[in-house]
C-alpha cells in the first residue's frame, strides 16, 4: 500500500479532529522541515526548571528536518532556538513534557525520543511503527519520506484489523 499525505492532512490525522495543544502556537512544513513554535508559558503546572526557561525565553522555535527512515522509525535533524537559553537545557524540559503528554494519551514511552547523533547533532526519532501499532494490527511500514511538505508512506498489509481506542 502506498499513501501520499500532505502535511496539513497528516497533522489532522494525528490530532484525530482535535485542536493543537495550547502550548503549540503554530506548526507548519516547508520542504522536508517541520517548524513549530512552543509557548512554554502555556504548560500547566510546569516544573521549576521550565518556569525558569520560560521567564527568559517564553517561545521555543523548533525545526525538525527529515533525515531518514529505517526499522519503522523516522529520524529528524533537530534545531531548537530559545533566546540565549542553552539548547540542551530546553530540550531536556521539552522531552519530559512531550513524554508526559504522550503518556496522558496512553502512548507508550519511546514513541518519540531526542538524542545526540554520532557527530553530536541533535536528533528526534519517531517510532512510526509503534504509532501505527497503537491503532491497527497487520500493518508494517516499509518506507516513509517527507519531501516538499508531503509524507510518502509505503506499508505491507496482512490480516488488517483496527484496534479499539
Amino acid at each position: 500500500m502506498h499513501l501520499t499525505l500532505p502535511f496539513p492532512e497528516a497533522v489532522e490525522l494525528a490530532l484525530q479532529g482535535a485542536a493543537l495543544p495550547p502550548l503549540v502556537r503554530s506548526v507548519a512544513c516547508t520542504g522536508a522541515t517541520i517548524r513549530a513554535d512552543i509557548d512554554l508559558r502555556a504548560v500547566p503546572s510546569p516544573p521549576f526548571a521550565l518556569r525558569a526557561v520560560a521567564a527568559v525565553a517564553p517561545i521555543v522555535h523548533v525545526e525538525a528536518t527529515f533525515r531518514s527512515f529505517a526499522a519503522g522509525a523516522a529520524t529528524f535533524d533537530l534545531a531548537v532556538r530559545a533566546g540565549s537559553v542553552p539548547v540542551q537545557r530546553v530540550l531536556n524540559q521539552l522531552t519530559g513534557l512531550l513524554n508526559s503528554a504522550l503518556r496522558a494519551q496512553h502512548v507508550p514511552d519511546g514513541l518519540v525520543t531526542v538524542r545526540q547523533g554520532a557527530a553530536g547533532e541533535l536528533l528526534a526519532v519517531l517510532d512510526l511503527q509503534a504509532g501505527v501499532a497503537l491503532r491497527t494490527r497487520g500493518v508494517t511500514l516499509t518506507h516513509c519520506a517527507l519531501t516538499e511538505g508531503v509524507f510518502e508512506v509505503a506499508a505491507t498489509v496482512r490480516d488488517f484489523t483496527l484496534r479499539a481506542t
